[in-house]
Formats: structure tokens, C-alpha cells, sequence
């Protein structure tokens, strides 16, 4: 790519010979390498990874065909997909007219969150919020089935308590609290308020939880803290995004996760899922699907060398969540380390010495991620500053150009998670039909990489326009909505929903 006064003012730089090799680190590596020969090595190993990570939109059509076809297969038949496509037995959306005060308990991770409601007689209005997050220990969510819910109900009880008598209504007090469940985790539902887990995932691994209807055992463990509830609706967070958004706006017909894992919840006809066989509901009624899209792997994902390690240990989760594994969270930070590593090894990036900490796992997280290729100042200070703190590394050992290329490196995992994201949206839209009737659609997110991270934000936008080619143009029919903890409003207000049927 040739290089314009344009190009050098964007990085912040004047004219010269080393703006000139910076401006190319930034935009392309050809006039780079020409300049300095010594760098050579290096920027052929990052065209290397650069095209097999984000190889050309041909290579990923043929990803986002198949998984339109998982997604397909797993609407027809049981268990015959990796994006298993699971009915949440949710046939009401929200229409914003629930009111009442109801509850819920949030779990997706480590933390976890109890939240009070009062929704207002007003249309899609909440009248009162309270909420208390508390983290789990490791102990508690690697231990036993029984740890588990009874430190869950402990907490949750003790939360309902405080609320009431900080209200100090007798009435309600006297009455069963209405608890929606969010548990974000792969459930097999028999009911609204009733589902098997199907397996752990996000570092959890509590024994005698799967198969077992998780509703049922927290019931269980908050009679036994003295505190029974009428636990109405157990849904997943990307179920809880779509209906906490529905409740506000009618036109959301997806609800996303974005954060430490991801998943999706779509709307669409019961016809379409005859998996699912379901009396009383007439086949054009809309429905929640949760998809677990992040279960989805194939041979056709954009992997490296680094990809298939970072899997290899992933403990009780190798060879499952491939796709997760490519844009989540949970996992950017660690492929980037491995990737820093691999250009040590192979290309000096730090000369002669390899940072101890680029070995170990876990040494180089997602935020550090998210600082190196967010970093806008001229001299990349951020850049510098993560790899003092993280690795070791002092600036003055580490020159401008090599900080841009550890740059360049950390934004190809950014790129193709966005990308991954991107085709998976267009997968979604093409089984709801949306193309050949474009409307307006809300796509309600949560998800720290999502609401945190804006540039990958702007990624996403450009391969969504990418993926619709010469359509681009209905991307402006779409809406992505930041719903910040919206699972457990969506929780909360399907319980509420429930208690009022």
C-alpha cells in the first residue's frame, strides 16, 4: 500500500523516514520492509498469520454457509448439530405491559448478581432497581453440587430478606418472591422453569450438577436456607438479553453475548423448529431459541498453530467451543500471548531474550490486549507501558517499530473475533429470512467486549458490510443495543410474566 501525507498524519506523525516506517507497520508492511531489511523476517511471519487468520472473504463464505446449515440441522433434529439450537420454552415475549416486584439470580461466571425489580404500571418502566454482585469462590465452583446452590441460595435469601425489610411490606413479605433464574450455562429445557444442565463451561466444574434440573436444586437449597421462592423462569443470558430488550422495544429479534463467552437467543416461528414438539402453541407463534453458537466448530475456522494449543489446554473443554475459543473474551488475551511468543521464537521480536511471562499461561490478558491495540499515541506509550508491566520488557529495549508490530500482531486476534462475530450475525439473518424482507431489527447486547472495547466495535461493522457485499447498505437497518446486565432483567421479568398467567 503506498504510503500519502494522509496515512502519516492518522498515526501522528511528520514526514520522514521513520514516520514513514511507522505509518507502514500501521497500514501494510510492503514499503516497511524495503526501508528495513532487518525487520524482513518479521513482517513476512505476520503476512504468514495475517492470512491465515483472516483469510479472503471467499474462504469465509463457506464458513458462514455451513453454519447456516448447523443451525438449520439443529432446528430439524436433536443433538444432530454443534449449534444445538434449544427451545427456552419462552412463547410470550415481553411487550413492556409486566409489572410487580419480582427477583432474580444471575450466574454466567465467576460472579454473580441478585437483583430486585419493581416494574412501574407504566408501560416498559422500572420503577425501582437494587442490585448486589458477589463473587464465587473457586472453592465453591470447582467443589460439589451441594456447595454450589446452597452458597447461591444463601446469598439470594439473604438479598430477599434485606429488600423486604427495607420495604417493609407485610403483605409482600408474606407472599413467595417471584425469582427468575438466569444460569448461563448449556440447559436441556423441559419447561419455563425447568431444565437439565448439559455441561459445564467457563472454568466451572462442580460435580453432580450435570443431567440434574437446576431449577429444582436451587428450590431445594433455598428451602433449606430458610427462604423458599416460586422460581418461575430459567433462561440463559443471551434469553435474558432478547427479552430484558423486548420489554423496551419490540422489534429486538436477537439477543447477543459478547463478553467472557458468547452465545445468541433469535426469535423465530415454532413451525420452523419440528425438533421441538410442543402442545398448545400454535406453529406461528414467535419463540426464543437459544442457539449456543458458541459451541460451533469446523474445520473451515481461520485456526493457527496457536489456536490449536490455547485448545489443547483448555482442560475438560479442549476440542469443544472451537468458535468461542476464536472471539471470546475469556480467550483473546492468551491466543495474543501465544502468538507475542511464536514472533519471539521465530522472528527475535525481543531480540535475543524471550520474556519468562510470554511462556505462562494466563500472564497476558484480554484488557492488556485491549490497551496494546487501542494505543493512539504516537510513540505507543500504552504499548510499552503493557509490556513493562505484563512481560518485563522496558521501553527503552523496545523500539517504535517493533512496538507497532506488536501492535499489528495483538489486532489480528481483535480482527478475527469481530470477523467470527460478524459472520455469525449474517448466518442468523439469512435463517430468519431478514434479507429478502429487510425491516428494522434491535440486536440487544451485553458483553464486556462489546460494551468496553470500541474498536472492536468498528471491526464488526466493517465485516458485517464485508459479509453483505454489494447490500452494505442494510446495515443501517440495524440496531445494536448495549443492554447491560440485561440477563437478569430478562430473568426477572419472564418470572413476573409467569406469576401474573
Amino acid at each position: 500500500m503506498s504510503l500519502d501525507q494522509k496515512q502519516l498524519r492518522k498515526v501522528g506523525l511528520a514526514g520522514g523516514a521513520l514516520a514513514a516506517a511507522v505509518a507502514a507497520a500501521y497500514y501494510g508492511y510492503d514499503q516497511y520492509t524495503k526501508r528495513y531489511p532487518v525487520y524482513k523476517e518479521q513482517c513476512a511471519l505476520f503476512k504468514e498469520y495475517e492470512a491465515a487468520m483472516l483469510p479472503p472473504r471467499s474462504e469465509m463464505q463457506a464458513l458462514e454457509d455451513d453454519i447456516l446449515k448447523q443451525m438449520q440441522t439443529g432446528m430439524d433434529k436433536a443433538n444432530a448439530s454443534d449449534i444445538l439450537m434449544l427451545p427456552t420454552y419462552v412463547v410470550k415475549l415481553p411487550t413492556g405491559d409486566e409489572t410487580g416486584a419480582c427477583y432474580a439470580i444471575d450466574i454466567g461466571g465467576t460472579n454473580f448478581r441478585v437483583v430486585y425489580y419493581k416494574l412501574s404500571d407504566k408501560r416498559g418502566v422500572i420503577e425501582e432497581q437494587v442490585m448486589k454482585q458477589v463473587a464465587i469462590p473457586k472453592a465453591v465452583y470447582t467443589g460439589s453440587c451441594n456447595q454450589l446452590f446452597d452458597f447461591l441460595a444463601e446469598q439470594l435469601a439473604d438479598f430477599i430478606k434485606e429488600q423486604e425489610a427495607r420495604h417493609k411490606d407485610a403483605a409482600a413479605s408474606a407472599a413467595l418472591p417471584v425469582v427468575g433464574f438466569c444460569f448461563s450455562f448449556a440447559v436441556e429445557q423441559q419447561a419455563l422453569n425447568s431444565g437439565k444442565l448439559m455441561g459445564w463451561t467457563k472454568g466451572f466444574d462442580v460435580d453432580g450438577v450435570v443431567g440434574k434440573d437446576v431449577v429444582a436444586l436451587l428450590s431445594e437449597a433455598l428451602a433449606r436456607a430458610g427462604k423458599p421462592c416460586r422460581v418461575l423462569a430459567l433462561i440463559n443470558d443471551s434469553v435474558g438479553v432478547l427479552t430484558a430488550s423486548c420489554y423496551m422495544d419490540t422489534a429486538t429479534e436477537m439477543g447477543v453475548i459478547l463478553g467472557t463467552g458468547t452465545n445468541a437467543c433469535i426469535v423465530d416461528k415454532v413451525s420452523k423448529m419440528p425438533k421441538w414438539k410442543v402442545k398448545g402453541v400454535e406453529h406461528d407463534t414467535r419463540t426464543a431459541i437459544n442457539t449456543e453458537w458458541g459451541c460451533y466448530g469446523s474445520v473451515l475456522l481461520p485456526r493457527v498453530k496457536e489456536d490449536l494449543e490455547l485448545d489443547a489446554a483448555s482442560g475438560p473443554q479442549q476440542g469443544k467451543m472451537l468458535i468461542e475459543k476464536l472471539m471470546s473474551g475469556l480467550y483473546m488475551g492468551d491466543c495474543a500471548r501465544r502468538l507475542l511468543l511464536s514472533f519471539a521464537q521465530r522472528a527475535s521480536l525481543f531480540g535475543d531474550v524471550i520474556p519468562e511471562a510470554l511462556t505462562k499461561k494466563d500472564s497476558f490478558s484480554t484488557a492488556d490486549l485491549c490497551e496494546i491495540e487501542s494505543d493512539v499515541t504516537p510513540h505507543r506509550s500504552h504499548v510499552a507501558r503493557v509490556l513493562q508491566q505484563t512481560m518485563g520488557v522496558y521501553p527503552d529495549t523496545v523500539n517504535l517499530e517493533t512496538r507497532y508490530l506488536i501492535q499489528s500482531i495483538v489486532r489480528l486476534v481483535v480482527r478475527r473475533s469481530a470477523r467470527m462475530a460478524a459472520i455469525l450475525l449474517v448466518a442468523v439473518l439469512r435463517l430468519q429470512g431478514w434479507q429478502e424482507a429487510p425491516r428494522r431489527l434491535v440486536v440487544a447486547v451485553d458483553g464486556g467486549v462489546f460494551l468496553k472495547y470500541h474498536n472492536w466495535r468498528v471491526f464488526l461493522d466493517t465485516y458485517l458490510r464485508e459479509a453483505f457485499g454489494s447490500r452494505a447498505e442494510l446495515t443501517r437497518l440495524i440496531q445494536f443495543k448495549p443492554t447491560a446486565d440485561g440477563s437478569s432483567f430478562g430473568a426477572a421479568v419472564l418470572a413476573a410474566a409467569a406469576a401474573s398467567s
